[in-house]
Protein backbone atom coordinates (compact mmCIF):
# COMPACT_ATOMS: atom_id res chain seq x y z
CA UNK A 1 0.00 0.00 0.00
CA UNK A 2 1.45 3.37 -1.03
CA UNK A 3 2.14 6.04 1.54
CA UNK A 4 -0.53 8.80 1.67
CA UNK A 5 0.37 12.14 0.14
CA UNK A 6 1.02 15.19 2.26
CA UNK A 7 -2.13 16.99 3.32
CA UNK A 8 -0.98 20.28 1.79
CA UNK A 9 -0.30 18.61 -1.55
CA UNK A 10 -3.76 17.06 -1.64
CA UNK A 11 -5.33 20.41 -0.72
CA UNK A 12 -3.60 22.10 -3.65
CA UNK A 13 -4.80 19.36 -6.00
CA UNK A 14 -8.35 19.83 -4.72
CA UNK A 15 -8.24 23.52 -5.54
CA UNK A 16 -7.55 22.54 -9.14
CA UNK A 17 -10.05 19.66 -9.18
CA UNK A 18 -12.70 20.29 -6.48
CA UNK A 19 -15.09 17.57 -7.68
CA UNK A 20 -12.60 14.72 -7.54
CA UNK A 21 -14.00 12.34 -4.92
CA UNK A 22 -10.81 10.30 -4.68
CA UNK A 23 -8.89 13.44 -3.78
CA UNK A 24 -11.40 14.20 -1.03
CA UNK A 25 -10.88 10.71 0.35
CA UNK A 26 -7.13 11.24 0.20
CA UNK A 27 -7.54 14.47 2.15
CA UNK A 28 -9.10 12.52 5.03
CA UNK A 29 -6.50 9.76 4.81
CA UNK A 30 -3.62 12.25 4.77
CA UNK A 31 -5.00 14.08 7.79
CA UNK A 32 -5.33 10.81 9.72
CA UNK A 33 -1.88 9.61 8.62
CA UNK A 34 -0.38 12.95 9.69
CA UNK A 35 3.05 12.37 8.10
CA UNK A 36 3.51 8.97 9.81
CA UNK A 37 2.67 10.41 13.23
CA UNK A 38 -0.99 9.40 13.30
CA UNK A 39 -3.55 11.12 15.50
CA UNK A 40 -3.89 10.91 19.28
CA UNK A 41 -4.76 13.13 22.23
CA UNK A 42 -1.14 14.24 22.42
CA UNK A 43 -1.14 15.43 18.79
CA UNK A 44 -0.60 19.22 18.53
CA UNK A 45 -3.79 21.24 18.25
CA UNK A 46 -2.90 22.56 14.80
CA UNK A 47 -2.77 19.01 13.43
CA UNK A 48 -6.00 18.06 15.20
CA UNK A 49 -7.59 21.10 13.60
CA UNK A 50 -6.36 19.88 10.22
CA UNK A 51 -8.18 16.60 10.82
CA UNK A 52 -11.38 18.39 11.80
CA UNK A 53 -11.12 20.77 8.85
CA UNK A 54 -10.73 17.82 6.50
CA UNK A 55 -13.86 16.13 7.79
CA UNK A 56 -15.82 19.39 7.85
CA UNK A 57 -14.93 20.20 4.25
CA UNK A 58 -15.57 16.65 3.08
CA UNK A 59 -18.97 16.39 4.77
CA UNK A 60 -20.01 19.84 3.59
CA UNK A 61 -19.60 18.53 0.06
CA UNK A 62 -20.81 14.96 0.66
CA UNK A 63 -23.29 15.22 3.56
CA UNK A 64 -25.10 11.95 2.76
CA UNK A 65 -22.11 9.67 3.29
CA UNK A 66 -23.03 8.40 6.73
CA UNK A 67 -19.86 6.34 7.27
CA UNK A 68 -17.74 9.47 7.32
CA UNK A 69 -20.01 11.07 9.91
CA UNK A 70 -19.52 7.98 12.07
CA UNK A 71 -15.74 8.10 11.63
CA UNK A 72 -15.71 11.79 12.51
CA UNK A 73 -17.77 11.16 15.66
CA UNK A 74 -15.43 8.33 16.67
CA UNK A 75 -12.46 10.65 16.34
CA UNK A 76 -14.12 13.32 18.47
CA UNK A 77 -14.91 10.74 21.14
CA UNK A 78 -11.29 9.59 21.21
CA UNK A 79 -9.80 13.07 21.09
CA UNK A 80 -12.28 15.14 23.09
CA UNK A 81 -15.28 13.71 24.93
CA UNK A 82 -18.77 12.26 24.67
CA UNK A 83 -20.45 15.62 24.10
CA UNK A 84 -18.21 16.41 21.14
CA UNK A 85 -19.08 13.08 19.53
CA UNK A 86 -22.79 13.61 20.15
CA UNK A 87 -22.58 17.00 18.46
CA UNK A 88 -21.17 15.36 15.32
CA UNK A 89 -24.02 12.85 15.33
CA UNK A 90 -26.50 15.70 15.77
CA UNK A 91 -24.96 17.45 12.76
CA UNK A 92 -25.22 14.22 10.80
CA UNK A 93 -28.92 13.87 11.56
CA UNK A 94 -29.51 17.32 10.09
CA UNK A 95 -28.84 15.63 6.75
CA UNK A 96 -29.64 11.97 7.45
CA UNK A 97 -32.58 11.99 9.83
CA UNK A 98 -34.05 8.80 8.34
CA UNK A 99 -30.79 6.92 7.80
CA UNK A 100 -31.24 3.62 9.63
CA UNK A 101 -27.53 2.73 9.53
CA UNK A 102 -26.64 6.01 11.23
CA UNK A 103 -29.33 5.54 13.88
CA UNK A 104 -28.26 2.00 14.74
CA UNK A 105 -24.65 3.09 15.07
CA UNK A 106 -25.57 6.10 17.19
CA UNK A 107 -27.85 4.14 19.51
CA UNK A 108 -25.21 1.47 20.00
CA UNK A 109 -22.73 4.23 20.78
CA UNK A 110 -25.09 5.73 23.37
CA UNK A 111 -25.59 2.31 24.97
CA UNK A 112 -21.83 1.76 25.11
CA UNK A 113 -21.37 5.11 26.85
CA UNK A 114 -24.45 4.92 29.08
CA UNK A 115 -24.23 6.21 32.65
CA UNK A 116 -27.26 7.25 34.65
CA UNK A 117 -29.09 8.52 31.56
CA UNK A 118 -31.09 5.40 30.72
CA UNK A 119 -34.31 7.35 30.20
CA UNK A 120 -32.53 9.70 27.81
CA UNK A 121 -31.37 6.76 25.72
CA UNK A 122 -34.90 5.34 25.81
CA UNK A 123 -36.20 8.62 24.39
CA UNK A 124 -33.64 8.39 21.60
CA UNK A 125 -34.86 4.91 20.74
CA UNK A 126 -38.42 6.20 20.58
CA UNK A 127 -37.40 9.12 18.40
CA UNK A 128 -35.65 6.70 16.06
CA UNK A 129 -38.68 4.40 16.01
CA UNK A 130 -40.91 7.26 14.88
CA UNK A 131 -38.51 8.03 12.05
CA UNK A 132 -37.25 4.65 10.85
CA UNK A 133 -39.40 2.12 12.71
CA UNK A 134 -41.22 1.10 9.52
CA UNK A 135 -38.03 0.64 7.51
CA UNK A 136 -38.04 -2.65 5.60
CA UNK A 137 -34.60 -3.45 7.05
CA UNK A 138 -35.27 -2.33 10.63
CA UNK A 139 -34.44 -5.76 12.10
CA UNK A 140 -31.13 -4.61 13.57
CA UNK A 141 -32.74 -1.53 15.10
CA UNK A 142 -35.50 -3.51 16.78
CA UNK A 143 -33.21 -6.24 18.08
CA UNK A 144 -31.03 -3.52 19.60
CA UNK A 145 -34.07 -1.79 21.11
CA UNK A 146 -35.42 -5.02 22.63
CA UNK A 147 -31.98 -5.90 23.95
CA UNK A 148 -31.70 -2.46 25.55
CA UNK A 149 -35.08 -2.80 27.28
CA UNK A 150 -34.25 -6.29 28.48
CA UNK A 151 -30.79 -5.35 29.75
CA UNK A 152 -31.86 -2.25 31.67
CA UNK A 153 -35.19 -3.48 33.03
CA UNK A 154 -35.72 -3.03 36.76
CA UNK A 155 -38.64 -3.56 39.09
CA UNK A 156 -39.47 0.14 38.96
CA UNK A 157 -38.85 1.39 35.42
CA UNK A 158 -41.49 -0.72 33.61
CA UNK A 159 -38.96 -1.65 30.89
CA UNK A 160 -40.16 -5.25 30.88
CA UNK A 161 -43.67 -4.15 30.04
CA UNK A 162 -42.28 -1.76 27.43
CA UNK A 163 -40.48 -4.77 25.98
CA UNK A 164 -43.74 -6.69 25.58
CA UNK A 165 -45.53 -3.68 24.10
CA UNK A 166 -42.72 -3.04 21.63
CA UNK A 167 -42.69 -6.68 20.55
CA UNK A 168 -46.39 -6.49 19.74
CA UNK A 169 -45.83 -3.28 17.78
CA UNK A 170 -43.07 -4.91 15.74
CA UNK A 171 -45.41 -7.73 14.72
CA UNK A 172 -47.44 -5.22 12.72
CA UNK A 173 -44.44 -3.89 10.78
CA UNK A 174 -43.77 -5.53 7.38
CA UNK A 175 -40.02 -5.91 7.75
CA UNK A 176 -37.62 -8.33 6.11
CA UNK A 177 -36.89 -10.49 9.20
CA UNK A 178 -40.48 -10.60 10.44
CA UNK A 179 -40.20 -14.33 11.28
CA UNK A 180 -37.65 -13.66 14.02
CA UNK A 181 -40.03 -11.47 16.00
CA UNK A 182 -43.04 -13.75 15.51
CA UNK A 183 -40.96 -16.62 16.82
CA UNK A 184 -40.11 -14.61 19.94
CA UNK A 185 -43.77 -13.76 20.47
CA UNK A 186 -44.96 -17.34 19.98
CA UNK A 187 -42.38 -18.46 22.53
CA UNK A 188 -43.68 -15.81 24.91
CA UNK A 189 -47.37 -16.73 24.62
CA UNK A 190 -46.56 -20.43 24.99
CA UNK A 191 -45.48 -19.64 28.56
CA UNK A 192 -48.84 -18.11 29.47
CA UNK A 193 -50.50 -20.31 32.06
CA UNK A 194 -47.19 -21.90 33.04
CA UNK A 195 -45.28 -18.81 34.15
CA UNK A 196 -46.88 -17.03 37.11
CA UNK A 197 -44.65 -13.99 36.59
CA UNK A 198 -46.38 -13.25 33.29
CA UNK A 199 -49.87 -12.95 34.76
CA UNK A 200 -49.46 -9.35 35.91
CA UNK A 201 -48.03 -8.39 32.52
CA UNK A 202 -50.77 -9.96 30.42
CA UNK A 203 -52.36 -6.61 29.44
CA UNK A 204 -49.06 -5.71 27.75
CA UNK A 205 -48.59 -9.07 26.06
CA UNK A 206 -52.14 -9.82 25.00
CA UNK A 207 -54.63 -7.64 23.08
CA UNK A 208 -57.45 -6.42 25.34
CA UNK A 209 -60.16 -8.40 23.54
CA UNK A 210 -58.20 -11.63 23.98
CA UNK A 211 -58.10 -11.20 27.76
CA UNK A 212 -61.83 -11.91 27.87
CA UNK A 213 -61.14 -15.54 26.94
CA UNK A 214 -60.56 -18.36 29.38
CA UNK A 215 -56.97 -18.30 30.63
CA UNK A 216 -56.57 -22.04 30.08
CA UNK A 217 -57.22 -21.67 26.38
CA UNK A 218 -55.63 -18.25 26.04
CA UNK A 219 -52.30 -19.49 24.75
CA UNK A 220 -53.92 -21.55 21.99
CA UNK A 221 -56.33 -18.78 21.02
CA UNK A 222 -53.48 -16.28 20.82
CA UNK A 223 -51.45 -18.62 18.68
CA UNK A 224 -54.35 -18.90 16.26
CA UNK A 225 -54.93 -15.13 16.19
CA UNK A 226 -51.29 -14.28 15.62
CA UNK A 227 -50.86 -17.04 13.07
CA UNK A 228 -53.44 -15.15 11.00
CA UNK A 229 -51.50 -11.94 11.63
CA UNK A 230 -48.31 -13.74 10.58
CA UNK A 231 -49.89 -14.73 7.26
CA UNK A 232 -51.06 -11.16 6.64
CA UNK A 233 -47.62 -9.69 7.37
CA UNK A 234 -45.96 -12.38 5.29
CA UNK A 235 -48.08 -11.37 2.31
CA UNK A 236 -47.18 -7.69 2.78
CA UNK A 237 -43.49 -8.48 3.12
CA UNK A 238 -43.52 -10.52 -0.09
CA UNK A 239 -45.24 -7.64 -1.90
CA UNK A 240 -42.63 -5.16 -0.68
CA UNK A 241 -39.76 -7.54 -1.31
CA UNK A 242 -40.75 -7.69 -4.97
CA UNK A 243 -39.50 -4.08 -5.15
CA UNK A 244 -36.87 -4.08 -2.41
CA UNK A 245 -34.87 -6.89 -4.00
CA UNK A 246 -34.33 -4.71 -7.07
CA UNK A 247 -32.45 -2.07 -5.09
CA UNK A 248 -28.77 -2.91 -5.32
CA UNK A 249 -27.54 0.17 -3.49
CA UNK A 250 -28.61 1.33 -0.05
CA UNK A 251 -26.25 4.22 0.60
CA UNK A 252 -24.97 7.35 -1.10
CA UNK A 253 -22.21 6.86 -3.63
CA UNK A 254 -20.67 8.96 -6.38
CA UNK A 255 -20.99 6.09 -8.85
CA UNK A 256 -23.78 6.30 -11.39
CA UNK A 257 -27.07 4.54 -10.72
CA UNK A 258 -28.68 2.64 -13.57
CA UNK A 259 -31.88 3.92 -15.11
CA UNK A 260 -33.52 0.64 -14.12
CA UNK A 261 -32.67 1.27 -10.45
CA UNK A 262 -34.09 4.79 -10.51
CA UNK A 263 -37.23 3.64 -12.30
CA UNK A 264 -37.65 0.81 -9.79
CA UNK A 265 -37.85 3.36 -6.98
CA UNK A 266 -40.50 5.36 -8.82
CA UNK A 267 -42.52 2.19 -9.42
CA UNK A 268 -42.19 1.43 -5.71
CA UNK A 269 -43.69 4.80 -4.79
CA UNK A 270 -46.54 4.28 -7.25
CA UNK A 271 -47.27 0.92 -5.62
CA UNK A 272 -47.19 2.33 -2.08
CA UNK A 273 -49.58 5.12 -3.00
CA UNK A 274 -51.87 2.77 -4.88
CA UNK A 275 -51.99 0.44 -1.87
CA UNK A 276 -52.69 3.43 0.40
CA UNK A 277 -49.70 3.00 2.67
CA UNK A 278 -49.47 5.74 5.32
CA UNK A 279 -47.90 8.98 4.17
CA UNK A 280 -45.26 8.71 6.90
CA UNK A 281 -44.22 5.34 5.45
CA UNK A 282 -43.99 6.70 1.91
CA UNK A 283 -42.06 9.78 3.03
CA UNK A 284 -39.57 7.63 4.94
CA UNK A 285 -38.95 5.64 1.76
CA UNK A 286 -38.59 8.84 -0.25
CA UNK A 287 -35.81 9.82 2.14
CA UNK A 288 -34.16 6.45 1.54
CA UNK A 289 -34.37 7.11 -2.19
CA UNK A 290 -33.00 10.62 -1.78
CA UNK A 291 -29.99 9.51 0.27
CA UNK A 292 -29.10 7.07 -2.49
CA UNK A 293 -29.92 9.25 -5.51
CA UNK A 294 -29.10 12.71 -4.14
CA UNK A 295 -26.76 13.35 -7.06
CA UNK A 296 -29.69 13.28 -9.48
CA UNK A 297 -31.83 16.44 -9.77
CA UNK A 298 -34.92 14.38 -10.57
CA UNK A 299 -34.81 12.73 -7.12
CA UNK A 300 -35.29 16.10 -5.42
CA UNK A 301 -37.95 17.10 -7.93
CA UNK A 302 -39.89 13.85 -7.51
CA UNK A 303 -39.91 14.21 -3.73
CA UNK A 304 -41.09 17.81 -4.06
CA UNK A 305 -43.83 16.71 -6.48
CA UNK A 306 -45.03 14.22 -3.89
CA UNK A 307 -45.35 16.94 -1.26
CA UNK A 308 -47.07 19.31 -3.70
CA UNK A 309 -49.60 16.60 -4.57
CA UNK A 310 -50.57 16.38 -0.90
CA UNK A 311 -50.47 20.19 -0.54
CA UNK A 312 -47.49 20.08 1.81
CA UNK A 313 -46.01 23.15 0.18
CA UNK A 314 -43.57 24.07 2.94
CA UNK A 315 -42.12 20.57 2.83
CA UNK A 316 -41.82 20.80 -0.95
CA UNK A 317 -40.05 24.15 -0.61
CA UNK A 318 -37.69 22.69 2.01
CA UNK A 319 -36.76 19.78 -0.26
CA UNK A 320 -36.12 22.01 -3.27
CA UNK A 321 -34.01 24.45 -1.26
CA UNK A 322 -31.91 21.56 0.06
CA UNK A 323 -31.56 20.10 -3.41
CA UNK A 324 -30.61 23.47 -4.87
CA UNK A 325 -27.95 24.03 -2.20
CA UNK A 326 -26.58 20.51 -2.59
CA UNK A 327 -26.44 20.27 -6.38
CA UNK A 328 -26.65 23.86 -7.58
CA UNK A 329 -28.72 22.56 -10.48
CA UNK A 330 -30.76 25.24 -12.25
CA UNK A 331 -33.62 22.80 -12.96
CA UNK A 332 -34.24 22.47 -9.23
CA UNK A 333 -34.08 26.25 -8.89
CA UNK A 334 -36.65 26.70 -11.65
CA UNK A 335 -38.98 24.23 -9.93
CA UNK A 336 -38.55 26.15 -6.67
CA UNK A 337 -39.32 29.42 -8.45
CA UNK A 338 -42.41 27.87 -10.06
CA UNK A 339 -43.57 26.74 -6.62
CA UNK A 340 -43.15 30.25 -5.22
CA UNK A 341 -45.10 31.68 -8.16
CA UNK A 342 -47.85 29.10 -7.63
CA UNK A 343 -48.02 30.17 -3.98
CA UNK A 344 -48.14 33.81 -5.15
CA UNK A 345 -44.83 34.54 -3.46
CA UNK A 346 -43.71 36.65 -6.40
CA UNK A 347 -41.09 38.68 -4.56
CA UNK A 348 -39.46 35.53 -3.22
CA UNK A 349 -39.43 34.05 -6.72
CA UNK A 350 -37.83 37.18 -8.12
CA UNK A 351 -35.21 37.28 -5.36
CA UNK A 352 -34.22 33.68 -6.10
CA UNK A 353 -33.66 34.29 -9.78
CA UNK A 354 -31.99 37.68 -9.37
CA UNK A 355 -29.61 36.14 -6.84
CA UNK A 356 -28.73 33.41 -9.31
CA UNK A 357 -28.11 35.83 -12.17
CA UNK A 358 -26.05 38.06 -9.91
CA UNK A 359 -23.59 35.38 -8.81
CA UNK A 360 -23.29 33.20 -11.92
CA UNK A 361 -21.38 33.95 -15.09
CA UNK A 362 -22.97 31.36 -17.35
CA UNK A 363 -26.75 31.68 -17.25
CA UNK A 364 -28.86 28.88 -18.81
CA UNK A 365 -31.51 29.90 -21.32
CA UNK A 366 -34.23 28.50 -19.05
CA UNK A 367 -33.20 30.90 -16.27
CA UNK A 368 -33.41 33.89 -18.60
CA UNK A 369 -36.84 32.73 -19.77
CA UNK A 370 -38.00 32.46 -16.17
CA UNK A 371 -36.62 35.92 -15.43
CA UNK A 372 -38.61 37.35 -18.33
CA UNK A 373 -41.82 35.67 -17.14
CA UNK A 374 -41.37 37.04 -13.61
CA UNK A 375 -40.67 40.52 -14.93
CA UNK A 376 -43.95 40.32 -16.84
CA UNK A 377 -45.79 39.55 -13.61
CA UNK A 378 -44.41 42.71 -12.04
CA UNK A 379 -44.76 44.81 -15.22
CA UNK A 380 -47.95 43.50 -16.74
CA UNK A 381 -48.76 46.66 -18.72
CA UNK A 382 -45.29 48.07 -19.26
CA UNK A 383 -44.29 46.92 -22.73
CA UNK A 384 -41.33 49.29 -22.86
CA UNK A 385 -39.82 47.74 -19.74
CA UNK A 386 -40.26 44.24 -21.15
CA UNK A 387 -38.62 45.18 -24.44
CA UNK A 388 -35.69 46.64 -22.51
CA UNK A 389 -35.37 43.33 -20.65
CA UNK A 390 -35.35 41.44 -23.95
CA UNK A 391 -32.80 43.85 -25.39
CA UNK A 392 -30.49 43.48 -22.41
CA UNK A 393 -30.66 39.68 -22.44
CA UNK A 394 -30.18 39.37 -26.20
CA UNK A 395 -27.22 41.73 -26.21
CA UNK A 396 -25.62 39.99 -23.21
CA UNK A 397 -26.09 36.48 -24.57
CA UNK A 398 -25.94 37.17 -28.31
CA UNK A 399 -28.55 34.45 -28.58
CA UNK A 400 -31.31 35.10 -31.11
CA UNK A 401 -33.51 32.42 -29.48
CA UNK A 402 -35.02 35.14 -27.32
CA UNK A 403 -36.66 36.68 -30.38
CA UNK A 404 -38.68 33.46 -30.45
CA UNK A 405 -39.52 33.92 -26.75
CA UNK A 406 -40.66 37.46 -27.58
CA UNK A 407 -43.40 36.01 -29.77
CA UNK A 408 -45.03 34.40 -26.73
CA UNK A 409 -45.69 37.76 -25.06
CA UNK A 410 -48.56 40.07 -25.86
CA UNK A 411 -46.71 43.29 -26.60
CA UNK A 412 -47.89 46.14 -28.81
CA UNK A 413 -46.98 45.20 -32.40
CA UNK A 414 -45.78 48.68 -33.31
CA UNK A 415 -43.41 48.68 -30.37
CA UNK A 416 -42.29 45.20 -31.35
CA UNK A 417 -41.57 46.43 -34.86
CA UNK A 418 -39.52 49.36 -33.58
CA UNK A 419 -37.65 47.01 -31.25
CA UNK A 420 -36.84 44.58 -34.06
CA UNK A 421 -35.64 47.44 -36.23
CA UNK A 422 -33.28 48.51 -33.45
CA UNK A 423 -31.94 44.95 -33.24
CA UNK A 424 -31.31 44.67 -36.98
CA UNK A 425 -27.76 43.39 -36.42
CA UNK A 426 -29.40 39.99 -35.87
CA UNK A 427 -30.98 40.07 -39.32
CA UNK A 428 -30.33 36.83 -41.16
CA UNK A 429 -30.51 34.73 -38.00
CA UNK A 430 -33.31 32.21 -37.77
CA UNK A 431 -35.38 33.45 -34.84
CA UNK A 432 -34.94 37.13 -35.59
CA UNK A 433 -36.18 36.66 -39.14
CA UNK A 434 -39.11 34.55 -37.92
CA UNK A 435 -40.10 37.19 -35.37
CA UNK A 436 -39.87 39.95 -37.97
CA UNK A 437 -42.02 37.94 -40.37
CA UNK A 438 -44.67 37.25 -37.73
CA UNK A 439 -44.88 40.89 -36.64
CA UNK A 440 -45.03 42.09 -40.26
CA UNK A 441 -47.76 39.60 -41.17
CA UNK A 442 -49.70 40.60 -38.07
CA UNK A 443 -49.52 44.21 -39.19
CA UNK A 444 -50.86 43.36 -42.65
CA UNK A 445 -53.68 41.28 -41.16
CA UNK A 446 -54.69 44.16 -38.93
CA UNK A 447 -54.73 46.51 -41.91
CA UNK A 448 -56.88 44.11 -43.91
CA UNK A 449 -59.28 43.61 -41.03
CA UNK A 450 -59.66 47.31 -40.20
CA UNK A 451 -62.44 48.99 -42.29
CA UNK A 452 -61.57 51.79 -44.78
CA UNK A 453 -64.11 54.41 -43.73
CA UNK A 454 -63.32 56.77 -46.64
CA UNK A 455 -64.04 54.08 -49.18
CA UNK A 456 -67.22 53.04 -47.38
CA UNK A 457 -68.41 56.65 -47.30
CA UNK A 458 -67.88 57.05 -51.06
CA UNK A 459 -69.78 53.83 -51.72
CA UNK A 460 -72.70 55.09 -49.69
CA UNK A 461 -72.75 58.41 -51.59
CA UNK A 462 -72.78 56.72 -54.99
CA UNK A 463 -75.42 54.23 -53.96
CA UNK A 464 -77.75 57.00 -52.71
CA UNK A 465 -77.44 58.94 -55.97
Amino acid sequence: MSRPKKWTDVSIELIKDPDNFELWQQLITSAEYNDKNGISKSTPQSQLQTLRTSYDRFLAKYPFMYKYWIRYAEWEFKLTDLDAAIKIYDDAFQHLECCIELWVNYLQFRINTITNNVDQVLNLFEKARRLIGCHFYSYEFYTLYLSFLESYATDTNQFKRKYYTLLRIILEVPLYHYEYFYKKYFELISRIGNDAKLQSDLPYIVPAKELQRQTKNLSQELKKTFTDAYITIQHKVYELYHFEKRFKRHHNDIRLISRQQLDAWLQYFDFLQLQKYPQSYIEMNYWRYLYIAANYPESWQKFADYFVFYKKFNSARHILIRGWKYLGNHQILIKLIDLEIFLKQYLRAKELIVEYVKYNVSIPVAIHEKLISIERIFNENDDDHMLNIFKSIIQDTQNDWFFNVLNYYSIDKDKKMVFLAEMKEFKGQKYYDTAMKLVSEKGKEDQEKSPNFNQLYKQLLYSSS
